[in-house]
């Protein structure tokens, strides 16, 4: 029998709220004008490319999902390259995505917007690596042999917060190199020994990618809260994975966007993808983790119950992070992928595997509410209720009518609207998303 027919009868009416307040979050937010001069100029002040000779190969590694103007940055580096006389061309440093498969990695890179003739490069890519070293006392790194017979090898990545552990080197050029470089058995190497050996290893593994390989540097970007890009900064090899990574850590940590609300008792992510977050929701926002041995406090808000309505179209099925919620419907289950989603979440070990679990399921959008407000420990006319786009877009929320006191004495808070809570004959919601 089918899920849905499974779950259909299924049904706690619960009292929803008859309206929302769509609110407005504004935030303090630096900006880069023009992104093309200010790559260029990126590398040369840097010197990193003073090296490379007419003829000389380059691979350039790229494979974060959601960085805006990635394209264009990998376009000016092409070029900037070409008028040396080099021979750039693109290869995936994104570890298991993708199905950890070549050909999905290169579709991958292309739906990114890297497509060869928009940057001017092809793009060569392989799940097959060769063993680069070894950190002392630690796993065995590995680096994709396309990348590692190039002449050169750079990368182009964004600095931000990781969803799972807190260190001075998290997301960034160091952990590309370690994970992404490394592909799927680079990635699930280091993965399998917890949260700790990520902690504890990638920056020593840098000096080794630094002393061993062809690696000679890398872009590292800043984006404010409305995903604009705020930072271009070309690291040396001896910089990645050191304390000038660690300072733009520290950067990127103050321009990231959150929820304004110290307490929620339901929160409902319209949907979750990994163009959004590599687990899908940022656990920066929610402030969970659901990784053994492991300490909660992560940050960001207190949510009780969230509620996953679907997934993302970028996210093809991988619903890596479901997880993270409480409750979803039984629209994200007849999408998931599931090689896809285990292939990621399996890679990641500990990490990946118990944010893969689904949560209890609903036939509709309204049934998922219905329990996640059943579920919240408040009553339905005191639940304070928080909906999202996703935990990348929070600059408009739209929130129960009972939080009017609070986000009039927020100085970063306006209301600019209020609006019915509505659903279609099947169940789906309609309105604020439709409305707004």
């Amino acid at each position: 029998m089918q899920l849905l027919d499974q779950i259909q009868s299924l049904n706690f009416p619960t009292n929803l709220p008859a309206t929302l307040l769509a609110v407005s979050q504004r935030f303090d937010a630096p900006q880069i004008e023009d992104v093309a001069t200010a790559t260029r100029q990126a590398w040369c002040d840097s010197g990193i490319l003073q090296g490379i000779a007419p003829g000389d190969s380059v691979a350039i590694g790229v494979g974060s999902r959601g960085i805006t103007n990635l394209a264009l940055i990998v376009k000016e580096t092409v070029a900037q390259l070409r008028d040396m006389g080099a021979e750039p061309f693109i290869t995936p440093a994104m570890g298991s995505h993708a199905g950890a498969t070549a050909a999905g990695q290169r579709d991958m890179i292309i739906q990114l917007g890297v497509a060869p003739e928009v940057v001017g490069a092809e793009i060569r890519a392989t799940m097959d690596v060769t063993q680069i070293g070894q950190v002392p006392g630690g796993p065995p790194l590995y680096q994709d042999v396309i990348s590692a017979a190039a002449d050169h090898t750079l990368l182009i990545n964004r600095i931000k917060p990781h969803t799972s552990f807190r260190s001075h080197i998290e997301s960034g050029l160091a952990k590309m190199a370690v994970i992404g470089l490394g592909k799927q058995h680079g990635a699930a190497t280091m993965h399998s020994q917890g949260v700790q050996a990520l902690k504890k290893y990638i920056a020593p593994a840098a000096r080794i990618y630094e002393r061993d390989t062809n690696l000679i540097g890398g872009l590292a970007l800043l984006e404010n809260a409305y995903h604009q890009t705020a930072g271009i900064t070309a690291l040396t090899a001896a910089e990645i994975g050191s304390e000038r990574e660690t300072e733009l850590l520290a950067k990127a940590k103050a321009l990231i966007a959150g929820l304004p609300f110290e307490a929620i008792d339901v929160l409902v992510v319209r949907q979750l993808g990994k163009n959004v977050s590599g687990t899908g929701m940022d656990t920066n926002v929610i402030g969970r983790l659901k990784i053994p041995r492991e300490p909660e406090n992560f940050g960001g808000s207190d949510i009780a119950v969230i509620a996953v309505l679907d997934l993302t179209e970028p996210t093809h099925g991988n619903s890596n992070g479901i997880g993270l919620a409480n409750v979803t419907t039984a629209r994200v289950v007849q999408k998931i992928d599931w090689q896809a989603m285990y292939t990621n979440a399996i890679s990641a070990g500990i990490l990946g595997m118990w944010r893969a679990h689904l949560p209890v399921t609903m036939p509709d959008d309204r049934r998922a509410l219905q329990v996640a407000l059943r579920g919240c420990g408040e009553a339905p006319e005191a639940a304070r209720m928080v909906f999202i786009e996703d935990t990348m877009n929070l600059d408009t929320l739209w929130v129960s009518p009972n939080l009017r006191d609070d986000i009039e004495a927020h100085p970063h808070l306006s209301i600019i609207d209020e609006l019915p809570l509505t659903f279609d004959d099947q169940g789906h919601l309609l309105s604020p998303w439709k409305l707004s």
